[in-house]
């Protein structure tokens, strides 16, 4: 487990590989830059997936209501948990970190019927 850094020739496949288990989890983006500090690209929305375009070199991060994109990505690295990837950090041409958090949905307890 832990950081990987992943070749650019392989990024569509491991999109495609790690998608699935991205779904539904909650998703914040943070766009982290020289010239602009620190911007939030979406908050606790939930994650589709993501994909890589090498024709377009651009890599989409899709949650629900809103995509993210990517222009000329230059590197990426995803963050491994015991559930999975729990981040993505991707340095774009302008040298700026897209970073993408992953959470698990909260899921409250089952409310006890009443006429329990």
């Amino acid at each position: 487990m832990g950081i990987q850094k992943f070749d650019k020739s392989t990024w569509t496949d491991v999109c495609a590989a790690v998608s699935t288990g991205m779904l539904g989890k909650r998703a914040e983006i943070e766009v982290i830059s020289h010239a602009d500090g620190i911007l939030i690209g979406a908050q606790s929305l939930p994650m589709i997936g993501i994909a890589f375009d090498p024709v377009n070199d651009e890599l989409k991060i899709m949650l629900d209501g809103v995509d993210h994109f990517v222009s000329q990505p230059r590197e990426m690295y995803l963050d491994f948990g015991l559930g999975g990837v729990q981040s993505l950090g991707i340095l774009d041409n302008q040298n700026a970190w897209q970073i993408v958090l992953l959470r698990d949905p909260v899921m409250l307890p089952r409310r006890p019927d009443v006429h329990d």
